[in-house]
């Protein structure tokens, strides 16, 4: 697959990142912080309601995995206090339910699920040496796939996407592993730093007949570097 294949969410972390670990840059201490971070992460959907089809059911929605990257900016001026990510991750998920159109009462509809967020987040933290606890919300884009849907009385296709706008609130805390990482033989050094946190994400997906208010606990676990 090529780079003009990729979602652009996915392209500006992507390229960035390699930016910085192949070229010797240094982000001016005086201008503040810049943080690439790569993690995993779980993901357990809320079971809600879905609409299909003139029916409103109840459905379940199993949990799932995946991975992410974000890129931070804390400008100096604001202390490394306040900062703005951008942010983007995939996962999949499957979603289930009993498909009770047009008289049918034993029949259940499935479909595998890939959700990719794009969000932009405002965070506020405690700049210490060691341990940067912090918190934040986000906004953004969340793109609902359905994959290999099967829902009788639907019209089959082999995937059907969605886009949505989505919000998110979450927390989390920073831990500094080393304070001097050098990258493919660059002269300078760079703070290397372990993560983990904690997310709530809403969208609302509406595909062709089908709609579901979809709400998530993702938790996270990553590595990254600051600048």
């Amino acid at each position: 697959m090529g780079l003009a294949h990729l979602p652009r969410f996915v392209i500006l972390p992507t390229v960035l990142l390699c930016y910085l670990c192949m070229t010797d840059v240094a982000v001016p201490a005086e201008f503040g912080d810049v943080e690439v971070s790569a993690y995993a992460l779980g993901a357990w959907p809320r079971d809600v309601d879905i609409f299909n089809q003139e029916t409103t059911v109840p459905a379940s929605i199993q949990d799932g995995f995946g991975a992410g990257l974000k890129v931070g900016l804390f400008p100096a001026a604001l202390k490394r206090m306040v900062g703005l990510e951008i942010d983007s991750n995939m996962h999949g998920t499957a979603v289930s339910f009993p498909n009770i159109t047009d008289g049918r009462n034993n029949e259940t509809g499935h479909s595998d699920l890939l959700i990719i967020n794009s969000t932009f987040n405002l965070i506020l933290r405690y700049p210490g040496e060691r341990i940067r606890p912090y918190i934040g919300a986000g906004i953004g884009w969340s793109h609902g796939t359905l994959l290999n849907p099967n829902i009788a009385g639907r019209d089959d296709q082999d995937f059907d996407a969605a886009r949505a706008f989505t919000h998110q609130f979450l927390g989390g805390i920073q831990l500094l592993l080393s304070p001097n990482v050098h990258l493919f033989g660059s002269n300078r050094s760079y703070p290397l730093f372990l993560f983990g946190e904690y997310r709530y994400l809403s969208s609302d997906f509406h595909w062709d007949a089908l709609a579901i208010d979809f709400r998530t606990h993702y938790g996270l676990m990553g590595v990254g570097l600051r600048f």
